[in-house]
């Protein structure tokens, strides 16, 4: 029996993986998700193609209407220099999908209730932790009993199963904010990303299904944030669409904004005993490469297969040293990519003459190496990292 706290993206997906594996699995998650809906929504992710093998493997379908092929990235800064990505160069038709992160936990959720190993109770919520010689056990706020052989945390940046273990969280501000909403744009955006470095942090658009329609996501440091989150209309999207270089044309926003803060989190050891944690839950990250729920999937797919593994050896599936190849697996690839994205911010931050000058070339050096850039189009597609049998191929 594993129990899985948390009922979004990677904490059902963790579900999906561990029933098709003939795991018991019970999930507590305290909010029914969003099954139906007509509005528009900005809460995507852009999903690189090992994670939509992934979904494939699991055989669950995200409607047309709700994903978006992500075929060509412009990135530029504000003081020219500028690289281009085109999933063409590798021979592939896309580099990932921009997908509804709703439209993903709809598909989840619909087929976790038609599999008979798992069980869902929703609305429930964890209130206890007690570890025991040989097994762990969860109280819930009603009071009921589950006990289980492993709990594993998927309950998000503010994870209460986190603060249920000797671990230490380390947390650092961006000292940015993020704005996101629906831009709809004169000139169709052909299923190409675009994204700009700005002196105050990077904006980007993102493709959805409908030709003239994008995700905004605009960083930038709190006072530029605030500023623009209150600001009229009007005033909004003309700052947008001069952002953007008028790239699109005139943008305009089509549905309400949201504001969150953007801060890097990183758990020191993502496994205690009889309790492991992935997603957002272990690591947050800066959206600037719109890599955090890709990380979260591959935590799931890599503790999956320890979990299976150690079965098959007769192992203890929730005893430290089986749960510690896990982390071993992940938080080293985790750690590599919160410090690029860290760095890459940085970089792009620094306004002096020399460093603009230097990173400009730089940019404009890879934008010209078509190796350099292949490369660079392979790791954020998830090719190149360490992955699971199930994914090798």
């Amino acid at each position: 029996m594993i129990v899985i706290i948390g009922g979004g993206i990677i904490g059902l997906t963790m579900a999906k993986l561990l029933a098709k594996e003939n795991f018991q699995v019970t999930i507590v998650e305290s909010h029914f998700p969003e099954l139906y809906w007509q509005d528009l929504t900005a809460r995507v992710s852009a999903i690189h193609l090992k994670s939509m093998q992934l979904f494939e493997y699991l055989n669950i379908p995200i409607p047309a209407q709700s994903k978006s092929p992500l075929i060509k990235m412009h990135i530029w800064d504000y003081a020219g220099s500028e690289i281009n990505f085109d999933s063409n160069a590798i021979n592939k038709p896309e580099m990932g999908f921009i997908i509804e992160n709703r439209a993903m936990i709809k598909s989840l959720w619909q087929s976790l209730e038609l599999e008979k190993n798992v069980t869902i109770l929703c609305p429930a919520q964890a209130k206890k932790i007690i570890i025991q010689d040989n097994k762990i056990q969860l109280i819930l706020n009603d009071h009921k009993s589950i006990e289980a052989d492993l709990i594993i945390g998927a309950d998000g940046a503010h994870s209460w199963v986190r603060n249920q273990m000797p671990v230490k969280l380390i947390e650092r501000a961006y000292n940015q904010k993020a704005i996101i909403t629906v831009m709809q744009s004169e000139k169709p955006h052909h299923h190409t990303a675009y994204q700009k470095f700005l002196t105050s942090g990077p904006i980007a658009l993102l493709p959805l299904d409908e030709k003239n329609l994008s995700a905004l996501v605009w960083s930038a440091d709190h006072s530029i944030s605030d500023t623009f989150f209150l600001a009229l209309e009007n005033i909004f999207n003309q700052t947008v669409s001069e952002n953007f270089d008028y790239k699109l044309g005139a943008l305009q926003a089509v549905a309400p904004r949201q504001q969150f803060e953007l801060i890097m989190r990183h758990v020191d050891h993502y496994v205690s005993e009889k309790i492991a944690l992935i997603g957002d839950a272990a690591h947050t990250i800066h959206p600037l490469a719109g890599q955090g729920v890709n990380l979260g999937l591959m935590d799931a797919a890599c503790l999956t297969q320890v979990l299976t593994d150690a079965r098959a050896q007769k192992k203890i599936i929730g005893d430290l040293r089986v749960l510690r190849k896990y982390a071993r697996w992940r938080r080293a690839d985790n750690a590599v990519m919160i410090f690029t994205m860290k760095h890459l911010k940085d970089i792009f931050s620094d306004h002096s003459v020399m460093f603009s000058y230097f990173r400009g070339f730089s940019v404009n050096a890879i934008d010209r190496c078509s190796v350099m850039k292949n490369y660079i189009m392979k790791i954020a597609m998830g090719e190149s990292r360490d992955l699971p049998k199930f994914l090798e191929n």
